[in-house]
């Protein structure tokens, strides 16, 4: 029984001795823990931190949007401000002086006048005037009745007379009527105005003379 008391004792020695041991290396790691280990985790904490926040940042900035195609449009031509235009006022005369405007109307240039055409009655060649002795009366001859005869006439746009009597007496009935009744035989060309026929008034000389005389 001596010895089991002993041995008891023993044990209680290695108990205590390892709890001691068992408290110390506590006591170390704890220390270790506060001194060491902290200022490491510290100092690994604040890098991962960091990490984060600026991949965090980066991730809520978008990208920039691409830039605008270039303007192939021609631009709009370079703005001119107009010329300023300065109107002088006339100066306003005092009220005893006197002004005198002279109105003064514009020469107004006429164009000039062009005189028409005319082109005066003439013989017609294909139709030539008879001889007045063939309207020489017998009566007329055979008393000695001459003299000269003023017809007067108008010849129309077909040439011939219209309209015809005596502007001049030869003083005998007769030699009157035989120039009338010679000048309705003559055929002439009409008379024309730039080119176009238009009724015209003439006059005719008709001498009835006695050729034995």
């Amino acid at each position: 029984m001596a010895l089991t008391a002993s041995a008891e004792a023993q044990q209680g020695t290695k108990r205590t001795v390892i709890m001691i041991l068992v408290i110390g290396l506590h006591l170390v790691a704890f220390w270790a823990l506060q001194n060491g280990l902290a200022r490491r985790l510290v100092e690994v904490l604040p890098n991962d931190i960091k990490t984060k926040i600026i991949e965090e940042q980066k991730k809520e900035e978008p990208p920039p949007p691409p830039p605008p195609p270039p303007d192939m449009q021609t631009p709009p031509p370079p703005f001119v401000p107009p010329p300023e235009v300065t109107i002088a006022t006339p100066a306003t005369p005092p009220p005893n002086a006197i002004t005198q405007m002279t109105q003064e109307k514009p020469a107004v240039t006429q164009p000039p006048v062009v005189a028409p055409e005319i082109v005066k009655p003439r013989p017609d060649p294909r139709h030539p005037f008879g001889n007045p002795d063939d309207f020489y009366p017998y009566a007329s001859k055979r008393d000695g009745e001459e003299g000269l005869v003023m017809v007067s006439f108008v010849v129309d746009v077909s040439g011939r007379p219209s309209n015809i009597q005596v502007a001049t007496s030869s003083g005998f009935p007769r030699l009157d009527e035989a120039a009338i009744k010679y000048v309705k035989t003559v055929r002439l060309l009409p008379a024309t105005k730039n080119g176009v026929p238009f009724p015209y008034e003439t006059r005719l000389p008709i001498r009835f003379k006695l050729k034995d005389r």
